[in-house]
């Protein structure tokens, strides 16, 4: 079977664990390392694509060092960070993601949050974060800003004495924007990750947020719907990626939805869960949502009483790989290779030059 093919009839799996302080796998706002290193182990385990850890403001773990440390608890999982552009600063967060992208081999993932996060007012160093009106722009221009400072490399560009700060090309790393929120010059001192850029990711919850994925995401999260409903939404998608010229395959579509199992059907429907049954149908129902057009996968987070995370590895994902719908071993080793979609390239020392 080609690898396209594979695609077109695999689905992509995330996960996102509970971050309510409840859920079978112990206080989600406070998961010391050794749990998340579990919940990580077992995602991969599972051929999940990528593991989102989103910021808190519950005291949990600073993202971005948790995810430095489960890169080397894991080898192939793809470990994206939610975090809200209001908090950081365009050099900073960058510089920050390239690291994690170098460090896991080209795993990360940039899950770009515009709603007023928790952890706004305690992390703000910066000036106050704009009107909600504006932190969609806001947000759009920061992205915009973070990609001229990963292609401030070429592809072929080195660092002749990092220590030292030199460079083997005089050009290497210089990076000039000018916007409305952000004026940045100087110099960028990583060089190219293996991705070219982290994975970017979007959460869609209004119709605003629909443009911005079209505009700048690699992977779409939606809402779970019926069927009907998502396949209109993918279709509205598709048009607003259309007017941004891009095509429908630049963009991973997954559905966000929490799940529950159970030994008999009365005992999951207990449960007031998104996709809830036994093993059989949880697996019926993914793939039916996802070879009827809803979505590409599912990001998944367990219902505080669905069981851990193990129970789904162990009892769904085996009769996914049965039925010829989900991956029975990675093919690649970055996260865009999961996802099937190409690493982003930036012009040659030449042209860039």
């Amino acid at each position: 079977m080609s690898a396209q093919h594979e695609s077109a009839q695999q689905l992509h799996l995330a996960l996102l664990p509970p971050t309510d302080g409840g859920g079978p796998d112990g206080p989600g706002a406070l998961t010391p390392l050794a749990l998340l290193t579990r919940l990580a182990r077992t995602a991969e385990r599972g051929g999940f694509d990528f593991l989102l850890l989103p910021e808190s403001a519950k005291g949990g773990p600073e993202v971005l060092t948790a995810l430095g440390a489960l890169a080397a608890g894991t080898t192939r999982l793809g470990l994206a960070a939610g975090l809200g552009p209001a908090g950081h600063q365009p050099y900073e967060l960058a510089r920050r993601l390239a690291s994690l992208d170098h460090l896991s081999a080209g795993r990360a993932a940039w899950s770009v949050t515009t709603g007023p996060t928790g952890a706004d007012a305690e992390r703000l160093r910066h000036g106050t974060p704009p009107p909600d009106a504006g932190r969609h722009a806001h947000a759009a221009e920061f992205l915009r800003a973070a990609r001229t400072l990963w292609d401030s490399w070429a592809e072929d560009d080195v660092p002749a004495d990092p220590s030292a700060g030199t460079f083997a090309r005089p050009g290497a790393g210089a990076f000039v924007h000018h916007g409305t929120h952000f004026d940045l010059s100087g110099r960028f001192t990583t060089p190219r990750s293996p991705q070219g850029h982290p994975v970017v990711v979007r959460t869609v919850g209004s119709p605003r947020d629909l443009t911005s994925a079209a505009a700048d995401a690699d992977v779409a999260v939606l809402p779970y719907t019926g069927l009907d409903e998502a396949r209109a939404l993918r279709q509205d998608l598709a048009e607003r990626l259309a007017a941004h010229g891009r095509s429908p395959d630049a963009l991973r579509v997954l559905t966000a939805a929490d799940y529950a199992l159970g030994d008999t059907t009365s005992a999951a429907l207990d449960h007031s869960a998104d996709i809830a049954g036994t093993p059989h149908e949880v697996a019926d129902t993914l793939t039916a949502y996802v070879r009827g057009g809803g979505s590409d996968g599912f990001l998944l987070t367990p219902h505080p009483d669905a069981g851990p995370l193990e129970d789904f590895v162990d009892r769904v994902v085996p009769l996914l790989r049965a039925r010829g719908a989900h991956r029975t071993e990675y093919t690649g080793t970055t996260l865009r290779d999961h996802l099937g979609l190409a690493r982003t390239r930036r012009p040659s020392r030449e042209t860039a030059a």
